[in-house]
């Protein structure tokens, strides 16, 4: 049941804007499978009942076009 991203998902978040490197990432994986993986995926396992099966977007950024060449996105989606 979904209950909410946790205040570490904010932390998480600010800590990769500031330092968007693979090696930031590797660190921090761990903390973002648990406050905002899993919550996201229990919100959408919640909605797919009214709305149908989602998926939870990949967090890493194709940057091969790109100007902007920091590796991972800074928010989640569905």
């Amino acid at each position: 049941m979904f209950e909410g991203f946790p205040e570490e998902a904010l932390v998480f978040y600010e800590g990769l804007e500031a330092d968007n490197t693979k090696a930031y990432w590797t660190d921090h994986k761990a903390l973002y499978d648990r406050t905002v993986k899993a919550p996201m995926e229990a919100l959408l396992a919640q909605l797919e009942p009214e709305f149908g099966p989602a998926t939870f977007f990949r967090p890493y950024r194709d940057v091969r076009f790109s100007k902007d060449k920091t590796p991972y996105k800074t928010h989640a989606g569905a």
